[in-house]
């Protein structure tokens, strides 16, 4: 009897920890590296290479205007990684469906236009999670991935969970998540 009392002790603390550990990888992201490149932890992402920021697709009901908030905190925050010119996508006033069709319609729109102005690394996202609970904590859940545009290769990627305090503007946390997961980036500044 005493070992079958010890066996559930150990297995709630041996739960406890891998709760945690599953937490911890939520909280602060997943990071994947194409295997295509595989000396990028020594190179780095280049800083001096012509980027932009391509419209993210939503897999979830966002305001409107969220989208094109997210790609405008990526830009603020993306001088301070080095990138010191990137340019941002402006979708044409002429698609206004608001669908999941027209997310990807517009995606692949944005990365022609990016080869035909000699774009060489873009950066664009996916909205996995956006709500807010019963005590109105904010928490989102954001895919950013950087491609080599020549390629179309997915170069690197990552994922993160943020969540908010009650009361905390979605603006806020999304910006907390994206400066994380933006200084996770390998970037190597151009020489």
């Amino acid at each position: 009897m005493k070992n079958k009392h010890f066996t559930g002790r150990f297995q709630q603390r041996f739960a406890f920890i891998c709760l945690l550990g599953l937490l911890s990888a939520a909280l602060t992201g997943c990071q994947t590296r194409n295997s295509i490149f595989p000396n990028l932890d020594q190179e780095g992402l280049h800083s001096g290479a012509n980027w932009a920021v391509l419209p993210f697709i939503s897999h979830t009901n966002i305001p409107e205007d969220a989208s094109t908030q997210l790609e405008r905190i990526i830009m603020v925050q993306l001088p301070s990684m080095g990138i010191n010119k990137p340019t941002i996508y402006r979708a044409p006033e002429t698609n206004t469906t608001l669908d999941y069709l027209s997310d990807i319609y517009e995606a692949e729109r944005a990365r022609l236009w990016a080869i035909n102005n000699h774009i060489s690394h873009s950066i664009s996202g996916e909205i996995l999670e956006w709500k807010y609970d019963e005590q109105n904590r904010f928490s989102t859940m954001l895919s950013l991935k950087v491609t080599d545009i020549s390629s179309g290769e997915v170069v690197w990627d990552i994922n993160g969970l943020g969540e908010g305090r009650p009361g905390e503007s979605a603006y806020e946390v999304s910006r907390k998540l994206i400066a994380d997961l933006l200084a996770a980036m390998p970037f190597q500044e151009a020489k």
